[in-house]
Order: structure tokens, then sequence, then C-alpha cells
């Protein structure tokens, strides 16, 4: 009896694993160690490219080992209704001279960012299309008065908004 229950107990412990669900990364960290590299849009293609030692000896035997490669973008699909923006932050905050809003888009959209002063006055504000991947936008705060302001990011009709403290 004892050894029939053990025979049961292993399938049941990996069928209620499979039931789970999994949990991974959304959006793929792209970061490779190298002397040189770039990336850079040509028509509707990014490239992204990085140049490598050619390679190392590894301390045990003699191994010879390269690197030098770039991992492609994959990003999740966007399903009717989500937003697109995952990941949304300004750096450095508080900021002085310029502030980055960087975010990660995950479809192509026109994006409208402003920044709106405590009273409701839009202060600044611009309107760009981006492709989907990591977004990066510097914006220049050192003509702005010292004091607290709300950065508001619009993406197919979804709003995420960020306080921003200038100095």
């Amino acid at each position: 009896m004892n050894h029939y229950s053990t025979k049961l107990l292993l399938p049941a412990i990996m069928l209620a694993m499979a039931w789970l669900p999994a949990r991974s990364q959304l959006v793929l960290v792209r970061q490779a160690v190298a002397s040189g590299g770039g990336s850079g849009p040509a028509g509707a293609v990014n490239f992204d490219f990085t140049i490598g030692e050619t390679m190392v000896t590894t301390l045990s035997g003699g191994i010879m080992l390269t690197q030098g490669f770039q991992q492609p973008e994959v990003l999740p699909p966007v399903t009717q209704g989500a937003s697109p923006i995952l990941d949304f932050m300004l750096f450095p905050n508080p900021a002085v001279t310029t502030v980055k809003m960087e975010f990660d888009l995950l479809t192509e959209a026109t994006v409208v960012y402003m920044i709106v002063n405590t009273a409701g006055q839009v202060i600044f504000q611009d309107i760009k299309p981006f492709g989907p991947g990591k977004v990066t936008i510097p914006t220049p705060v050192d003509r702005l008065a010292a004091g607290i302001y709300t950065v508001i990011i619009k993406v197919n009709g979804h709003v995420r908004t960020e306080k921003l403290i200038v100095q």
C-alpha cells in the first residue's frame, strides 16, 4: 500500500506544478559586455550590434570563449484594452538640467508627453511616434522654476503619470 501511494504522489505533484501559471520576465532586458557597439534605425528597421573581445582563454584548460552578440528584442503581445506602456520612470528625480523619461513601449504608437505644473497648466508638450521597445526621452528642465510638476504620458488612450521635482 505504501509503495502504491508513493507512485501516485510524484505524478500528482508534477501535475499540480504544471497547473500553476508561469511567471516570466515580460520584457527582455538586453545586456552584453563589450568594448564597443551601437544601435540605429534604417528606415523602419532598428539595427543593434556589439563588438566584443575576439577571444578569451580560460584558466583551466585552454577553452576559447568568444562574445559579441546582440539579443533580439522580444516583446509580449498587447491584449485588447491593455496598456502598451510598462516600467515608466523618471530620472534623475529631482532634476536640475535634464530629466529622462524611460518606459517600455509594447507596440508602435504615437506618444504624447507633457509636463504640468501644480496649477494644472501645461508647461511643456510634445508628440512623437515611437516603435516598440525601450524608449528614453531626454527633456530639458533648466528653464522651469524650481518646484513640483507632473509628467503625463498618453499612448493609445492610456495615461501614466509621475511626479517630477525640479531644483
